[in-house]
């Protein structure tokens, strides 16, 4: 919030019919069209103008005393003040030595048209002291809203405003009281209240969340938030953000919530989120630069994230949480990374036999030239570690090294591209006794390829054509010490080994561009032919997008042969303008016989809308109905409305929510009221009704 008031600040001299000069290091200057002086006073009338410490001051008369060193200012007092605001007052002291300032039925107006009306006011060393006060940034005549409190004390150095007994009204209704609060008159962050959260579900009871926030310094500052579930017991979060550079930034959360019903969890867990673009920025050697990119998380069950006002960021709310560490190196000839992933199934009881990678080390040679200028190569390598507490585990080093050739022929219209692919992996099993504990595996693969990238400029657009043709057919391969189907099941669900199956690739991209470069079209197309297989073609696939004016109308869709049906599709139908934007969209998946692995199956028509009747009125809300299991629908909807000292917002929504026992579907409503420049707060409700 900007400052609340000013007083005594710089202003403008002007000049008028007499001057007089009084005071000695504390200089007054006073201009009237009527002056009266003397030895001990000086009387001033009709629109004087006082000049005192880089002040004006406008009255109706002054009266000031040499020996009381006090000046009186009476009759329509009103101060110009920094930026804008203004002072009016009807009755002002001011002891020029001590410099203590009295007001009477002071009324202000900031450059924000924040208006304050309090019945009496005093400045002391900087210190400003408020009687009973009006306070609001609407209609003076009739405010929708305003704080009334009792009595008030303003720092102006540290610019930190005290309030006690304040009560908000919304027209005549009030909707927040507080017996304190503080906060900061300026943009720099303030330690102090936050505007606390207020909701109730059925289920959960009165929901009641105080946040409370510490600035530590200007690149740290903590907040922490203790809340009330009436129906389920109480708990609190925090969460510490820092910023330790110009290039990275992390923030770290914690929280526990206590259920006192017999048949719940408490729920607790950690969370640290860190991102650096320059870890180790300044103590690489030349013309190397690195990242560190960290998100973890540690829970008891999916309600930890559930019970948060705001989540962090993560990779879904979902019953499987996962973790990620990713560090890499690199300059212009290689890159090498550190990367784990921790999994977390709140699903199960136990997180023993759940399948980590701790950690997965990865070494790169970019491509580069190998004897001739058209012969090239590249090495990848990495070095695997899967581990967990329970069932087999595995340790992995594979590299894999392409050589290509390529040329050009036709006056370079087409590309002639020549490889062998290099492949290298061994494995070593733990966590159990197995008649094969390692396994070595070599191949090689030949690819032949011919592509083309074609370019054709006509009078109102551009065409550009990437026809590919393909060719993949396997070489040697060698197992030791024993063949890949030998292992064990639970050894073999962990990677595959074998050559890939000799195939044809056929692909073709277009685009077409207007005059001004701006995409029109694309399309893009691929089919692979298997000649070994029963049914040699594969999933046909074609993604393309026609953009029109402020339309978008896009498709995805992958079509299988062996089955006649469709695998998946995506369309979408997306309009954008500057008052309003509309899309329409359909996302379907299927389970076919040949998907080894459960997938999430989907047949959603999914609806958004955004629309601003006016600069105050706006409209917005979705819907995403599954077609094949109707109660499985999401949909929201709501409406803000805006004004220049205050706005509101209502949304009512039902989403599918994952829980520690399964899922539930949430009906919500909440509304938001923010009183501007002040804050906001708001109500919540929810209903929740259990899945089947």
């Amino acid at each position: 919030m900007h400052r609340l008031f000013f007083l005594l600040f710089l202003g403008v001299f002007f000049g008028s019919q007499s001057v007089h000069a009084v005071g000695g290091e504390n200089k007054i200057e006073v201009i009237a069209k009527h002056l009266q002086s003397s030895k001990t006073t000086v009387k001033a009338s009709g629109e004087v103008m006082v000049y005192y410490e880089g002040s004006v001051i406008k009255a109706s008369s002054a009266f000031y005393d040499k020996h009381t060193k006090k000046l009186i200012l009476d009759g329509q007092v009103e101060m110009i003040g920094y930026k804008g605001s203004k002072e009016q007052t009807d009755h002002l002291e001011i002891q020029t030595d001590t410099k203590e300032v009295h007001f009477q039925t002071l009324f202000l107006v900031t450059e924000n048209d924040v208006w304050l009306f309090t019945d009496k006011a005093s400045k002391e060393e900087g210190n400003y002291t408020l009687g009973q006060s009006i306070f609001s940034s609407c209609d003076m005549n009739d405010p929708v809203w305003k704080m009334v409190f009792s009595r008030s004390l303003y720092d102006s150095e540290a610019r930190y405003m005290e309030v006690y007994g304040a009560k908000v009204y919304l027209w005549d209704i009030p909707v927040f009281y507080a017996p304190y609060l503080g906060f900061s008159t300026h943009k720099e962050r303030s330690s102090g209240l936050l505007f606390p959260l207020f909701g109730y579900s059925s289920e959960e009871g009165f929901v009641y969340e105080q946040p409370l926030f510490w600035a530590i310094s200007p690149a740290m500052d903590f907040e922490i938030n203790p809340q009330i579930r009436t129906n389920r017991s109480k708990g609190v979060y925090g969460t510490l953000r820092f910023v330790d550079s110009n290039h990275s930034l992390g923030q770290l959360r914690t929280g526990y919530f206590k259920d006192k019903a017999e048949d719940q969890l408490d729920h607790y867990g950690a969370e640290f989120l860190y991102d650096s673009s320059g870890f180790f920025d300044s103590n690489l050697p030349e013309g190397f630069k690195d990242g560190l990119y960290l998100n973890v998380t540690y829970l008891n069950d999916i309600d930890y994230l559930n019970l948060q006002k705001t989540r962090l960021e993560h990779f879904g709310l979902l019953p499987l949480q996962e973790s990620r560490l990713n560090y890499f190196l690199y300059n212009d000839d290689y890159y090498a990374g550190i990367n784990g992933k921790y999994f977390i199934d709140t699903r199960n009881e136990s997180n023993a036999d759940t399948l980590q990678i701790l950690p997965s080390l990865q070494w790169h040679k970019y491509l580069n030239h190998f004897v001739w200028n058209n012969l090239t190569y590249s090495v990848d390598a990495h070095i695997n570690h899967f581990y967990r507490r329970e069932g087999v585990t595995l340790k992995q080093a594979e590299t894999k090294i392409p050589l290509e050739w390529t040329s050009s022929f036709l006056d370079g219209f087409a590309n002639l591209s020549l490889s062998e692919e290099f492949y290298y992996t061994k494995f070593f099993f733990g966590n159990g006794s197995y008649e094969y504990d390692k396994f070595e595996y070599y191949s090689n693969t030949h690819k032949v390829k011919f592509f083309s990238d074609l370019t054709k400029p006509y009078t109102d657009f551009i065409h550009v054509l990437q026809p590919s043709f393909g060719y993949v057919k396997p070489g040697n391969e060698h197992q030791e010490p024993a063949d890949f189907d030998w292992l064990t099941e639970a050894q073999k669900t962990l990677f595959e080994a074998g050559l890939p199956e000799e195939y044809f690739d056929l692909s073709l991209g277009q685009y077409f561009y207007d005059t001004q470069m701006k995409l029109v079209f694309f399309q893009r197309l691929s089919q692979k032919y298997y000649v070994d297989r029963k049914y040699k073609f594969a999933d046909i696939s074609n993604e393309m997008q026609y953009n029109w004016e402020n339309w978008q109308f896009y498709n995805d869709i992958v079509y299988s042969y062996e089955f006649n049906k469709i695998r998946e599709s995506s369309s979408l139908i997306l309009m954008v303008e500057d008052e309003y934007h509309l899309s329409v969209g359909h996302s379907f998946r299927q389970k076919l016989p040949d998907d080894i692995v459960d997938i999430a199956v989907a047949n959603d028509i999914n609806f958004d809308f955004r629309y601003d009747l006016n600069q105050r009125v706006a409209l917005s809300g979705g819907i995403t109905y599954n077609i094949d299991n109707a109660s499985s629908t999401q949909w929201r909807a709501g409406a803000s409305y805006s004004r220049d000292c205050w706005s509101v917002a209502a949304f009512a929504g039902q989403e599918v929510t994952p829980r520690p026992t399964g899922y539930t579907k949430d009906n919500t409503f909440y509304v938001q009221f923010n009183f501007k420049p002040f804050g906001g707060t708001g109500t919540g409700e929810l209903e929740r009704e259990r899945l089947r």
